[in-house]
């Protein structure tokens, strides 16, 4: 009779045990889809300072960088405090990066930058004419126009073509 209820207790113990090692199993599977929370509109900043080829810059600084060869003359950001920053490759960066009208640019870049990194993810820009900021926002079918599109991806005239498209004109 002991014998039995041992054996039950074992049972249940390796149930349990492999319930819980389950649920703990499911609980981090489930936190590292979660992962890092995407960035928010509300949390973008300026970054202000120059456009500048990065590897010519890193060159300047003893680097061995092969721009011409390997990176192209990829653009960054030389801050006014030195840092040199680099843009993350995406829809809205890439411009930032491959533009070469932009190069020597005084520009202050709207976006978002990341712990323990030198990236930043833009979202728009402006460039000073004169003594003017002009300001250059993203639009998914003209690219970069000047303009302020409030957090959308269209141009007033992209938008209104958009308009006619839906109504049939």
């Amino acid at each position: 009779m002991k014998l039995g209820t041992i054996m039950v207790a074992l049972v249940a113990a390796v149930f349990v045990g492999s319930a819980l090692s389950a649920f703990a199993e499911d609980k981090a599977k489930a936190e590292a889809k979660k992962g890092v929370a995407k960035r928010l509109y509300k949390d973008r900043q300026e970054f202000v300072g120059t456009i500048v080829c990065v590897g010519c810059e890193l060159e300047k600084r003893g680097a061995h960088a092969q721009c011409t060869l390997h990176a192209k003359h990829a653009q960054g950001l030389l801050a006014r405090d030195g840092t040199l920053w680099t843009f993350i490759d995406n829809t809205r960066g890439h411009h930032l990066i491959k533009q070469k009208k932009l190069l020597g640019k005084p520009i202050k870049v709207v976006g978002w930058k990341f712990p323990k990194t030198q990236y930043i993810e833009a979202w728009s820009y402006y460039v000073k004419k004169g003594d003017k900021w002009v300001h250059w926002d993203y639009c998914k079918i003209c690219g970069f126009e000047p303009g302020e599109f409030k957090g959308t991806d269209k141009c007033p005239g992209c938008a209104e073509d958009g308009e006619d498209e839906e109504e049939g004109k």
